[in-house]
């Protein structure tokens, strides 16, 4: 049986090069996306590299797009094993709490924390069937270096989801794992392609992620760190 694996939001960034590695690792990707031009430019570039992948149109905004990509998947894909939920927005990152918009904090919140939402629910009756694992992209708490309120506001909440959901599987005996992942700062168009000591490239990001979908251990409920060890400590001492 192959290994199937849904990422949301993977036209670009971290999720694309999360399908690209993983893909050449022989998994059958399903590429999510809401705008259809860059999701199929997307599945062409990785079809080039002989990738087995196919667009699932996905609007996290929408959960009618989500609940009707879990029946198509249910039909074509049953054999599904992972949803990495990626897809996300930053809000405002540069606004104070006080100075946020509360129209700012909604579009976020319904993005990062109820678009997810919907996303585990449709999908986990698929997961169930195949012990699957649920991979959310994450933050730890805010700290001084980092803490946009909006995207952090929904990151917490997002964090505390996956906890309640972990509980409500083991006591409801649900085989299906879920946890989240932070695989620290990564350059992306979500930050602005920030480049500093600190950050890492979409590369070492998407295969620090890779490497805990692809391991043994149980997760569940947990949020997984993963900065990079040795390197980041030698970029930060060295600079390079």
């Amino acid at each position: 049986m192959a290994n199937t694996v849904l990422i949301t939001g993977a036209n670009k960034g971290i999720g694309f090069e999360m399908a690209r590695q993983l893909g050449q690792k022989g998994w059958t990707i399903l590429l999510g996306a809401r705008n259809k031009q860059r999701g199929m430019a997307a599945v062409q570039k990785l079809q080039e590299e002989g990738i087995t992948v196919e667009w699932i149109p996905i609007d996290l905004n929408d959960p009618e797009t989500i609940h009707f990509a879990a029946a198509n998947v249910a039909k074509m894909h049953p054999e599904l094993r992972v949803l990495v939920n990626n897809a996300g927005i930053p809000g405002d990152m540069s606004a104070e709490p006080l100075a946020t918009k509360t129209e700012d904090l909604q579009a976020t919140l319904n993005v990062n924390v109820i678009g997810n939402f919907e996303l585990i629910k449709a999908f986990t009756p698929i997961l169930q069937k195949n012990h699957g694992r649920i991979v959310n992209m994450t933050i730890p708490a805010p700290n001084r270096f980092f803490h946009p309120f909006s995207y952090c506001t929904s990151k917490s909440a997002l964090n505390q989801m996956i906890s309640m959901f972990a509980k409500s599987f083991k006591a409801q005996h649900i085989p299906v794992e879920i946890f989240g992942v932070v695989p620290g700062g990564v350059t992306t168009d979500l930050n602005h392609h920030m480049n500093n000591r600190f950050m890492r490239s979409v590369e070492d990001g998407a295969g620090s992620v890779v490497n805990v979908i692809l391991d043994k251990h149980n997760h569940q409920g947990k949020t997984v760190i993963r900065f990079g060890g040795m390197k980041l400590v030698k970029k930060v001492v060295t600079g390079h």
